[in-house]
């Protein structure tokens, strides 16, 4: 059976770095869930490749938590992960996240972004998919958001 033109989808082969928002939006049913949650399903299905930290990942988990859930919901979110065809879990290492301070110091981010932009710089990506404009201030990062990303 022969797709039509209209039902094809297009692959990204660019593997892009996800912040942490992305994942919150959905799991906290933000602002910009749905969004977020169909640009997931692109990557669930490994339509688009992607990265995100070992450390935003933990990020996540302190923030759901804070917000109320508990151990079932992120024992759900953690086993979702596993699904996602189009996801590697990079992680940070020591002498990265050093790095990352110094990304701090000449960019002026907050920790959690320069650790993002160290992953950027080692994953040989330049861009992140997040809402967070402070990523704007780095010249060779091109931020994009989900909604950039759904009908490529």
């Amino acid at each position: 059976m022969r797709l039509e033109k209209s039902e094809r989808k297009k692959h990204l082969n660019t593997v892009m770095l996800i912040d942490s928002n992305v994942f919150l939006e959905v799991e906290l049913a933000e602002q910009h869930a749905e969004a977020c949650k169909r640009f997931l399903e692109r990557v669930r299905d490994g339509y688009i490749k992607s990265a995100i930290t070992d450390f935003h990942v933990d990020s996540i988990l302190v923030v759901m938590e804070n917000y109320g859930k508990g151990w079932r919901e992120l024992a759900t979110f953690l086993v979702s992960l596993l699904r996602y065809k189009g996801l590697r879990i990079y992680t940070m290492s020591l002498s990265g996240r050093i790095k990352a301070t110094y990304i701090m110091r000449d960019y002026g981010l907050e920790f959690d972004d320069a650790v993002a932009v160290q992953a950027l710089k080692e994953l040989s990506s330049g861009t992140i998919v997040s809402y967070d404009d402070h990523f704007d201030s780095v010249d060779w990062v091109k931020r994009v958001r989900p909604e950039d990303l759904l009908d490529f």
